[in-house]
């Protein structure tokens, strides 16, 4: 990618970052957030790691989006409390997501199944490979630290814009009255 075009987005992310922590509306706040995420994976993709590009729009800013949005509207703008209409809103949506979640597991191969598609054709090769690749001589350190490595940052970017998210939703100081 062109570096200037990478200054350009580190910019905007760092701007959207502060913009987030320095919003006084909680749905503003999980706007800004949302767009923070999507600089992020813009990022992600200019460094070639497009899986983790996509993740991280799809988890950083359309889920935990909706979950933080549904979160403000179960507690209010302001942290006033939750109203029963919310409640009858967001527990229907969380119990659905749930139920979605458990319908997309169910096709996932079984935990060690040796024929999985992972186990037939990515596994034997860092298996055979990874020494002379990486010389590095435990494997799981080979894939996390050498052959994913930009997935290994991108995947620890998605948790540290979680847990900020938390923060500044949890930490938000209400107005003097």
């Amino acid at each position: 990618m062109i570096w200037q075009v990478d200054l350009l987005l580190l910019v905007a992310l760092l701007a959207s970052a502060v913009l987030a922590v320095k919003i006084r509306d909680l749905v503003a706040t999980v706007a800004m957030l949302a767009v923070f995420s999507l600089f992020a994976a813009l990022l992600f993709a200019g460094m070639g790691a497009v899986d983790v590009a996509f993740v991280e729009t799809v988890l950083g800013s359309a889920f935990v989006g909706v979950v933080l949005l549904a979160a403000v509207t179960v507690t209010g703008r302001a942290g006033e409390g939750m109203s029963r209409r919310a409640a009858w809103v967001a527990f229907p949506l969380v119990g659905a997501f749930v139920l979605l979640m458990l319908f997309a597991s169910s096709d996932l191969p079984d935990r060690g199944d040796p024929d999985a598609p992972a186990h037939q054709h990515v596994a034997p090769y860092y298996l055979e490979r990874s020494l002379a690749d990486t010389e590095t001589p435990n494997v799981v350190t080979a894939v996390l630290a050498d052959y994913r490595s930009l997935d290994t940052l991108g995947e620890t970017l998605v948790v540290v814009t979680a847990a900020l998210a938390v923060v500044v939703v949890l930490a938000r100081r209400r107005p003097e009255s």
